[in-house]
């Protein structure tokens, strides 16, 4: 049942990628100025902040350190994108970084493709953790699948695999990037180094060599992200970002859309 399953989903996002690489290569989206949702969009519920939780919790502390590299060695993509080592920009698994737009068939909700991909990922909330997830279908997300995963069923753009790969593509093809948490629109992608602690006196003094990336997830506005640490956490959930370990972890976010 698995086997055919996952031939299901193969087929289906076979169809989503090849459709979307049709599209023009000037469509411009502009992400969504941040609005307030909190009504419909309420954090989940505190266990990213309870220490009881998360002191003990390897994969929150491990996150997404090169998955693809570590997990899918012989190179699974291969087989759709190919393996172009003397490409002009490559991801830091060795794969050619290829700019993704929406499908062009698909609407964008309210005006805004960020629309599509935040109603997707709500869609997803509580599925289940696991490190290193299968990309082919959504039962189970690590962070890099998620919004992966979100961005391709949503709008047919197929992103790199892992953290680090999709830090790659943003700074690649991103027009709007930043470092200030106050920059974030709806829809945008965020990156955080690794959980070393609750308090910002965890990551101060720290050099960039030893904040490397391995979380991510997606702005909803207002403070907020929709994302998957753990299995502790509960897999996708919503979690405030300021006055937490999350702001702390906070590097550097960008619009896939722009």
């Amino acid at each position: 049942m698995r086997i055919r399953k996952k031939a299901i989903w193969a087929v289906c996002l076979c169809c989503l990628i090849c459709v979307s690489g049709c599209a023009a290569s000037n469509v411009r989206q502009q992400s969504v100025p941040e609005n307030n949702h909190s009504a419909d969009e309420p954090e989940t519920d505190g266990r990213m902040s309870e220490l009881s939780v998360i002191e003990h919790d390897a994969p929150l502390k491990i996150g997404d350190l090169g998955v693809e590299r570590l997990l899918f060695p012989s190179h699974m993509r291969s087989l759709g994108k190919g393996h172009a080592r003397n490409a002009s920009l490559l991801d830091p698994n060795g794969f050619p970084l290829i700019r993704a737009f929406p499908n062009p068939s698909i609407q964008p909700i309210r005006g805004n493709y960020a629309e599509n991909v935040i109603e997707t990922a709500k869609s997803y909330l509580r599925t289940p953790y696991e490190y290193g997830s299968d990309r082919m279908e959504p039962s189970t997300f690590d962070c890099s699948d998620f919004t992966r995963w979100v961005y391709l069923y949503a709008l047919g753009m197929d992103l790199p695999w892992d953290s680090r790969s999709q830090a790659a593509y943003i700074k690649a093809f991103a027009g709007r990037q930043y470092t200030d948490l106050n920059e974030a629109r709806r829809g945008d992608i965020l990156f955080f180094t690794r959980f070393l602690g609750p308090h910002a006196s965890d990551y101060e003094g720290l050099q960039p060599e030893d904040k490397p990336i391995s979380h991510m997830g997606i702005y909803l506005g207002d403070g907020k992200l929709i994302h998957t640490a753990s299995k502790e956490t509960g897999g996708v959930r919503i979690d405030v970002i300021r006055w937490k370990h999350l702001e702390y972890r906070f590097l550097f976010g960008g619009g896939v859309l722009d």
